[in-house]
């Protein structure tokens, strides 16, 4: 994967934040950059998922995020169990 340089301007509070957390992670700051960037585009692409779901079925109700949230913390919670602290999202994203 080639990189290509840029110039981008921010906020120099936003800036100091992004910085200090680059930094508290070990990472370059266009590596956090990049990072973040990615993370938005994921964050689209699921919220551009969940608007078709929506548009086919309906809207998701309250009731059923919270039943996926119990389905969400059993499941980690069997993880950890399984796996131990080596199993938690945190440990595998680190690698």
């Amino acid at each position: 994967m080639t990189a290509e340089k840029y110039s981008a301007s921010m906020d120099d509070v936003l800036l100091a934040d992004v910085r200090a957390d680059a930094d508290a992670e070990g990472l370059t700051l266009s590596s956090w950059l990049a990072n973040a960037a990615a993370e938005r585009l994921r964050l689209k692409a699921l919220r551009h998922l969940v608007e078709e779901w929506e548009a086919e079925h309906g809207a998701i109700t309250v009731a059923e995020l919270d039943a996926l949230e119990d389905k969400v913390t059993e499941a980690r919670r069997t993880a950890k169990r399984r796996h131990g602290p080596a199993g938690s999202v945190a440990s595998r994203a680190a690698t």
